[in-house]
């Protein structure tokens, strides 16, 4: 056996993850207010970017967009397209290379209503402001100040009184005098320390409406007595137990469901709400639906034209600067690329999933098919990743709302008729059958399941349950009525 070093030469072929490819798939993957701010970023560290409007007039000092790369000397481009990368792992069709970017509005900006949206308080701030217009002393408001503080995000007090006497330096009595004021506030049940505390708090609240006083009392009772039968659906357990009709049981049951369990939820988003900007549109055009990638506007992403002239006038003593200016060339080049190489991605994969679900285009949801990323990789002749990155974080609007792209991939239930049909399908079909049923005689999920296999639909009785808990749906035990 020999043991020992020695050296070889060896030709092996891979894929070279280059900074330029490496940028081309961060682009790729980047939804389009997020592409935006990175074609802002690199416009700051690139001279030779500039925004123009396709409306200017061509002229022989115009700047050079992209589509103008010829115009540019073999030298002056030198390296843009020595890159040994295979870009049909993740690209198709990169002969077209212009690009068009949205129109930014630098000369005036335009003014958006939601500019004048006021400011969104905190829920501590809301019930700080409702303190300060309570008529209560100043000593007080300072205690009170410590309850507010105490509270939790679903308006819970989860200080003990006396952490809060001591902290303010005065009895426990004055302490629950004060918090007894302060779950006066709205939102009604704000300041419990308990679940049964905050729905009697708000039951209090319900004795100025026109609610008979015998349903309020039952209510009140199930509240202390009988919560944990209530969350299993023991109405009827409920009814023997305090000998009241069962009707007048569920009843009291229904109106201590429309109180709020965590009054302060209703203030948990303290920041602006986000709002989705869809990276593509699809509209219906006749009997056709039209793909339309929403980067398209009035400037285009050019090559200023001050360092072409730089770059061609640069003699041998300027070296330096010549090597720099070509170097952001080749960057200014390999970016416009990338961007019109997305949009050309992203069309491909829009217009093929629209192929493979048109029937939900045309009829709805229930006609949603099983779709892959690996069917919408091979109709389009690119990898699976790439479709991957495609599809993330983007949406899409359609005739029939605004939809994640992700939304088309679904996995698939077996028919009798050897077709698949969609997870989103099926669940639109479990929900259609729980709102046909008898409130008296609700479908349990085997039935579901019976009734979704006569309508060639393979499935078993766990996923019926997996899909219904996923809509939302409570067991058959807890939406039976009593009519």
């Amino acid at each position: 056996m020999k043991i020992g070093y020695e050296m070889s030469l060896k030709q092996v072929q891979k894929l070279v993850i280059t900074p330029e490819l490496r940028q081309a798939i961060t682009i790729l993957q980047l939804p389009w207010m997020e592409l935006e701010q990175y074609i802002s970023e690199e416009m700051l560290e690139n001279p030779l970017l500039e925004f123009k409007d396709k409306d200017e007039e061509q002229g022989p000092d115009s700047s050079c967009d992209i589509q103008d790369e010829d115009e540019f000397s073999p030298d002056e481009i030198e390296g843009q397209t020595n890159h040994d990368i295979d870009w049909q792992l993740y690209f198709e069709d990169a002969s077209d290379i212009g690009y068009v970017a949205p129109w930014q509005g630098y000369d005036e900006p335009e003014v958006s209503y939601e500019s004048f949206i006021g400011h969104i308080g905190t829920f501590h701030d809301y019930l700080m402001f409702q303190l300060h217009l309570s008529p209560i002393s100043e000593d007080r408001m300072k205690i009170g100040a410590f309850i507010i503080g105490g509270l939790d995000d679903d308006g819970y007090l989860r200080m003990k009184i006396s952490e809060i006497a001591a902290m303010s330096g005065v009895s426990c009595d004055e302490v629950e005098s004060v918090l007894s004021v302060i779950q006066q506030f709205d939102p009604a049940g704000v300041g419990a320390r308990s679940l049964k505390e905050c729905l009697l708090i708000q039951l209090e609240t319900l004795k100025a409406k026109d609610i008979p006083t015998s349903r309020l009392e039952l209510a009140k009772t199930l509240i202390e007595e009988h919560l944990d039968d209530i969350a299993q659906g023991g109405l009827i357990k409920i009814a023997e137990a305090l000998e009241v009709g069962v009707l007048e049981v569920q009843d009291a049951c229904d109106l201590i469901r429309t109180l709020d369990p965590k009054p302060g939820r209703q203030f948990r988003s303290e920041r602006a709400p986000a709002y989705i900007e869809p990276d593509a549109s699809i509209e219906r055009v006749g009997g056709e639906y039209i793909v339309t990638v929403h980067d398209v506007s009035a400037p285009r992403l050019s090559i200023n034209p001050l360092y072409r002239r730089m770059l061609s006038a640069a003699d041998g003593n300027q070296d330096t600067a010549k090597d720099y200016v070509k170097s952001k060339l080749n960057s200014a080049l390999w970016l416009i690329r990338s961007i019109e190489q997305r949009r050309q991605t992203l069309q491909k994969v829009i217009e093929c999933i629209v192929k493979f679900q048109r029937d939900f285009f045309d009829r709805g949801v229930k006609y949603l098919s099983p779709l892959t990323l690996e069917d919408v990789a091979r109709e389009i002749g690119v990898h699976e990743s790439t479709v991957s990155r495609a599809t993330q974080g983007k949406y899409v609007a359609t005739p029939r709302g605004t939809f994640e792209l992700k939304f088309f991939f679904t996995s698939g239930i077996q028919t009798v008729h050897g077709k698949g049909a969609s997870s989103e399908s099926v669940k639109k079909m479990i929900r259609e059958i729980i709102e046909g049923e008898d409130p008296e005689k609700p479908f349990s999920d085997r039935a579901i399941r019976e009734i979704l296999i006569e309508q060639g639909i393979m499935i078993s009785r766990r996923t019926v349950a997996k899909y219904r808990e996923e809509e939302g749906i409570a067991p058959s035990t807890l939406r039976k009525r009593f009519c």
